[in-house]
Protein backbone atom coordinates (compact mmCIF):
# COMPACT_ATOMS: atom_id res chain seq x y z
CA UNK A 1 0.00 0.00 0.00
CA UNK A 2 2.91 2.36 0.69
CA UNK A 3 4.31 1.88 -2.83
CA UNK A 4 0.88 2.43 -4.37
CA UNK A 5 0.40 5.59 -2.31
CA UNK A 6 3.73 6.94 -3.58
CA UNK A 7 2.88 6.10 -7.20
CA UNK A 8 -0.51 7.85 -7.15
CA UNK A 9 0.70 10.77 -5.01
CA UNK A 10 -1.40 10.32 -1.89
CA UNK A 11 -0.63 9.31 1.69
CA UNK A 12 -0.49 5.74 2.93
CA UNK A 13 -3.37 6.65 5.27
CA UNK A 14 -5.55 7.65 2.30
CA UNK A 15 -4.93 4.29 0.57
CA UNK A 16 -5.59 2.48 3.86
CA UNK A 17 -8.90 4.33 4.34
CA UNK A 18 -9.96 3.53 0.76
CA UNK A 19 -8.98 -0.13 1.20
CA UNK A 20 -10.94 -0.45 4.45
CA UNK A 21 -13.99 1.41 3.08
CA UNK A 22 -13.70 4.36 5.46
CA UNK A 23 -13.57 6.87 2.54
CA UNK A 24 -14.57 6.79 -1.10
CA UNK A 25 -11.99 7.98 -3.63
CA UNK A 26 -12.78 10.42 -6.43
CA UNK A 27 -13.12 8.93 -9.90
CA UNK A 28 -9.80 10.51 -10.84
CA UNK A 29 -7.98 8.90 -7.90
CA UNK A 30 -9.70 5.59 -8.51
CA UNK A 31 -8.62 5.78 -12.15
CA UNK A 32 -5.00 6.43 -11.09
CA UNK A 33 -5.08 3.51 -8.67
CA UNK A 34 -6.55 1.19 -11.31
CA UNK A 35 -3.96 2.32 -13.86
CA UNK A 36 -1.03 1.65 -11.49
CA UNK A 37 -2.43 -1.77 -10.62
CA UNK A 38 -3.10 -2.59 -14.31
CA UNK A 39 -6.79 -3.24 -13.68
CA UNK A 40 -9.79 -1.72 -15.47
CA UNK A 41 -11.55 0.70 -13.14
CA UNK A 42 -14.77 -1.37 -13.28
CA UNK A 43 -12.95 -4.24 -11.57
CA UNK A 44 -13.23 -2.19 -8.34
CA UNK A 45 -17.01 -2.28 -8.48
CA UNK A 46 -18.98 -5.33 -7.40
CA UNK A 47 -20.82 -5.68 -10.67
CA UNK A 48 -23.34 -8.18 -9.24
CA UNK A 49 -24.34 -5.91 -6.38
CA UNK A 50 -24.01 -2.63 -8.29
CA UNK A 51 -25.63 -2.49 -11.71
CA UNK A 52 -25.53 1.30 -11.88
CA UNK A 53 -22.48 3.51 -11.46
CA UNK A 54 -23.42 7.13 -10.79
CA UNK A 55 -20.69 9.74 -11.06
CA UNK A 56 -21.77 13.12 -9.74
CA UNK A 57 -20.89 16.13 -11.91
CA UNK A 58 -18.63 17.56 -9.20
CA UNK A 59 -16.53 14.35 -9.35
CA UNK A 60 -15.93 14.65 -13.11
CA UNK A 61 -12.62 16.42 -13.77
CA UNK A 62 -12.85 19.56 -15.90
CA UNK A 63 -10.01 21.05 -17.94
CA UNK A 64 -10.58 24.60 -19.16
CA UNK A 65 -8.78 27.12 -21.34
CA UNK A 66 -9.88 30.42 -22.82
CA UNK A 67 -11.76 28.79 -25.73
CA UNK A 68 -12.42 25.22 -24.54
CA UNK A 69 -13.83 23.38 -21.56
CA UNK A 70 -13.53 19.57 -21.43
CA UNK A 71 -15.32 17.43 -18.85
CA UNK A 72 -13.99 13.88 -18.46
CA UNK A 73 -17.14 11.77 -18.34
CA UNK A 74 -15.54 8.32 -18.44
CA UNK A 75 -11.78 8.09 -17.90
CA UNK A 76 -9.64 5.35 -19.40
CA UNK A 77 -10.44 2.08 -17.69
CA UNK A 78 -13.97 3.04 -16.67
CA UNK A 79 -15.53 1.29 -19.67
CA UNK A 80 -12.38 -0.20 -21.11
CA UNK A 81 -8.67 0.47 -20.66
CA UNK A 82 -8.50 1.94 -24.17
CA UNK A 83 -11.58 4.21 -24.17
CA UNK A 84 -12.11 7.68 -22.71
CA UNK A 85 -15.23 9.84 -23.14
CA UNK A 86 -15.40 13.62 -22.73
CA UNK A 87 -17.96 16.39 -23.15
CA UNK A 88 -16.69 19.65 -24.59
CA UNK A 89 -17.88 23.24 -24.84
CA UNK A 90 -16.09 25.69 -27.10
CA UNK A 91 -16.34 29.36 -27.92
CA UNK A 92 -16.28 30.63 -31.49
CA UNK A 93 -12.86 30.31 -33.14
CA UNK A 94 -10.07 27.75 -33.21
CA UNK A 95 -10.35 25.76 -30.01
CA UNK A 96 -8.24 22.72 -30.82
CA UNK A 97 -4.96 23.56 -32.53
CA UNK A 98 -3.31 21.27 -35.06
CA UNK A 99 -2.22 18.10 -33.26
CA UNK A 100 -2.19 14.32 -33.40
CA UNK A 101 -3.36 11.63 -30.96
CA UNK A 102 -2.77 7.94 -30.61
CA UNK A 103 -5.77 5.91 -31.71
CA UNK A 104 -9.02 7.12 -33.21
CA UNK A 105 -11.71 9.60 -32.22
CA UNK A 106 -15.46 9.73 -32.62
CA UNK A 107 -17.04 13.17 -32.20
CA UNK A 108 -20.77 13.89 -31.96
CA UNK A 109 -21.95 17.50 -32.17
CA UNK A 110 -24.71 18.30 -29.67
CA UNK A 111 -24.85 22.06 -30.37
CA UNK A 112 -23.46 24.50 -32.93
CA UNK A 113 -21.28 24.24 -36.01
CA UNK A 114 -17.61 23.59 -36.52
CA UNK A 115 -14.98 22.86 -39.13
CA UNK A 116 -12.64 19.90 -38.67
CA UNK A 117 -9.44 20.29 -40.67
CA UNK A 118 -8.17 16.75 -41.10
CA UNK A 119 -4.95 16.41 -43.05
CA UNK A 120 -5.63 18.40 -46.24
CA UNK A 121 -9.42 18.04 -46.04
CA UNK A 122 -12.10 20.13 -44.29
CA UNK A 123 -15.39 18.83 -42.90
CA UNK A 124 -18.23 21.03 -41.66
CA UNK A 125 -20.00 19.53 -38.67
CA UNK A 126 -23.48 20.64 -37.64
CA UNK A 127 -25.66 19.76 -34.67
CA UNK A 128 -26.40 16.01 -34.78
CA UNK A 129 -23.42 15.20 -37.05
CA UNK A 130 -20.95 12.46 -36.24
CA UNK A 131 -17.31 12.35 -37.30
CA UNK A 132 -14.91 9.42 -36.87
CA UNK A 133 -11.22 9.70 -37.74
CA UNK A 134 -7.73 8.42 -37.03
CA UNK A 135 -5.99 10.64 -34.48
CA UNK A 136 -2.54 10.08 -36.00
CA UNK A 137 -3.45 12.39 -38.89
CA UNK A 138 -2.91 16.07 -37.96
CA UNK A 139 -6.22 17.78 -37.24
CA UNK A 140 -7.60 21.13 -36.05
CA UNK A 141 -11.11 22.11 -34.93
CA UNK A 142 -12.67 25.56 -35.39
CA UNK A 143 -16.06 26.50 -33.91
CA UNK A 144 -18.17 28.62 -36.26
CA UNK A 145 -20.45 29.46 -33.31
CA UNK A 146 -20.69 28.33 -29.68
CA UNK A 147 -20.17 24.60 -29.87
CA UNK A 148 -20.80 21.51 -27.72
CA UNK A 149 -19.75 17.96 -28.45
CA UNK A 150 -19.10 14.50 -27.07
CA UNK A 151 -15.84 12.83 -28.00
CA UNK A 152 -14.92 9.19 -27.58
CA UNK A 153 -11.20 8.54 -27.78
CA UNK A 154 -10.15 4.98 -28.64
CA UNK A 155 -6.51 4.68 -27.57
CA UNK A 156 -4.27 2.26 -29.43
CA UNK A 157 -1.67 0.45 -27.38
Amino acid sequence: MKQLAEKVGVSYLTIYRIETGKVSPSVTLLNDIASHLNYPILSFFDQKAKEVVHIKANKQPVIASEKLQLRLLAPRGFIDENIAISFGKAEKGEFISRHTNRGSELAYVTKGKSIVKYGNEEYELNEGDLCYFQGETPHTVIALEPHEFIIIHFINK
